[in-house]
């Protein structure tokens, strides 16, 4: 295994770092980092629906697109982000439970009694202090974590913008409500920078990695470029306004919505959003409505392996949120 401990706080280089570990390393990676104060969307995510971007304007806050599904996340430097990178359980799908168990242990260590809840969250006391989200890709899984250690919580109400319907389904009245850091609960006092080496130490006691410099490379400047580029944050397609017919629904899984583009009968295109998981690209399963009928897609969708688009999703879910018998 390889460690790295980043010192930037640029969201954009950051991701970029990892995403490039991720497509050119071969040996296991684990990656400590933090962030400037930044809203994280997922992939699958529309950021005018998920964000609220004038108080992001207003106060000077980045917004970063990630390559893994969830939902959205607040970044600050009182936020401790951690990342795997690992051939570990790609042929069995998403793996929340082995690659969180590192960090329990961690956090065990210092007499934190956290655990792994729900899809992907990691609890105290019944509150959240650390979203995760995994991709795979050519044999790798990247997963990484947030772990709110001394982050300003009002953030979260005053840059996120709530599915309201998964706050009614946890039974909380708000993203506030339902989050934590994890610094009151430590044994020792600690800053968020003792936090970080503690996880390092931690890490370097259970797998030996070595821990070489960072690499430079064109491919990560590119990276970082995109990152911070209009076309990745705010895709063309999510500005259209031609989507003629609009079916959102929230699954235990994950809220999924659907955006169609109709000509007469036939759709000519289709956009997938949530904040969902998958291991598939979801551009696939989008070209599966374009130039088709709604009345062909149940026999069409039924030949796809709709739960690796969409983690969970079946044939049924999809058919009833499109209103389809």
């Amino acid at each position: 295994m390889k460690l790295y401990v980043l010192t930037s706080t640029d969201p954009y280089y950051n991701l970029a770092v990892e995403e490039y570990l991720f497509r050119n390393e071969q040996e296991d990676v684990f990656m400590l980092w933090q962030n400037e104060p930044t809203v994280v969307i997922g992939k699958n995510q529309n950021a005018f629906a998920e964000v609220e971007l004038d108080a992001l304007r207003q106060d000077g806050v980045h917004l970063a697109r990630r390559i893994t599904g969830g939902g959205a996340v607040y970044h600050d430097l009182g936020n401790v982000n951690f990342s795997f990178i690992s051939a570990q359980s790609t042929q069995t799908g998403l793996d929340f439970a082995g690659f969180t168990a590192p960090i329990l242990a961690a956090l065990h260590s210092l007499g934190v009694n956290a655990e792994l809840s729900g899809r992907n969250d990691l609890l105290l006391e019944g509150k959240k202090f650390s979203g995760n989200a995994q991709h795979t890709a050519n044999g790798r899984t990247l997963h990484h974590g947030t772990l709110l250690f001394d982050s300003d919580l009002s953030a979260l109400s005053r840059y996120l913008r709530p599915d309201e319907e998964k706050l009614k389904s946890k039974g909380i009245k708000s993203v506030r409500s339902r989050v934590t850091n994890l610094k009151p609960f430590l044994q020792i006092s600690a800053t968020t920078g003792a936090f970080i080496e503690h996880l390092a130490q931690f890490l370097r006691a259970e797998y030996a990695p070595t821990e070489p410099a960072l690499p430079q490379s064109r491919e990560i400047d590119a990276l970082c470029a995109r990152n911070a580029s209009r076309e990745w944050l705010f895709p063309e397609r999510e500005l259209v306004s031609a989507y003629t017919l609009h079916k959102k629904a929230r699954f235990p899984f994950g809220t999924v919505e659907i955006s169609l583009s109709m000509h007469n009968e036939i759709m000519t295109d289709a956009i997938i959003r949530g904040d969902f998981f998958g291991t598939l690209p979801i551009e696939e399963l989008e070209s599966a409505f374009r130039q088709k009928t709604l009345a062909e897609l149940p026999s069409i969708l039924s030949k796809l392996p709709l739960s690796d688009y969409v983690s969970g999703l079946q044939l049924q879910d999809l058919l009833h949120l499109l209103e389809i018998n």
